[in-house]
């Protein structure tokens, strides 16, 4: 009889601790994480010089994001893809002469969803600035802060 209560106590305790652990497996840091809100993102290049832009985003269902870079602005779709957020943009070029080129890069960011720290590469798709078009630039780091 001492056994069976033993056991009964045993498989009881067995149970609460997969309940408990089951409930904690499904507690906030397991949902989908979303981009919502204003954030600023800092992009260093491989030489240190930084620049940053404003990012607002809203979601648009489990793994998207809408992003534009000001309230309300022309927006594009961000996805969730293993645990990275991907975004691309078709950015101006800038050359060394001060001029710009308007829609010579296409640009992939990619951050991961929970330190917003990534990565970007520029890639030219039309001659700019003396550059052929295909021409791959540099990775440059990206860090995503919610604003405060």
């Amino acid at each position: 009889m001492t056994v069976i209560r033993a056991m009964a106590a045993t498989v009881m305790l067995a149970g609460l601790a997969v309940g408990t652990a089951s409930t904690a497996w499904a507690g906030p840091s397991d949902r989908t994480p979303q981009m919502s809100g204003h954030y600023i993102e800092t992009d260093t290049s491989e030489n240190g010089q930084t620049t940053t832009s404003d990012w607002y985003f809203t979601p648009c269902g489990d793994g998207c994001a809408s992003a534009a870079n000001t309230p309300g602005g022309r927006s594009l779709q961000v996805q969730l893809v293993g645990g990275k957020w991907k975004m691309d943009t078709t950015d101006p070029a800038q050359c060394p002469d001060g001029t710009q080129v308007p829609n010579a890069l296409r640009t992939r960011a990619t951050w991961d969803s929970k330190t917003l720290e990534g990565t970007g590469v520029s890639t030219y798709i039309v001659p700019a600035c003396g550059q052929p078009a295909g021409l791959q630039q540099r990775p440059f780091k990206i860090q995503l802060k919610q604003a405060p």
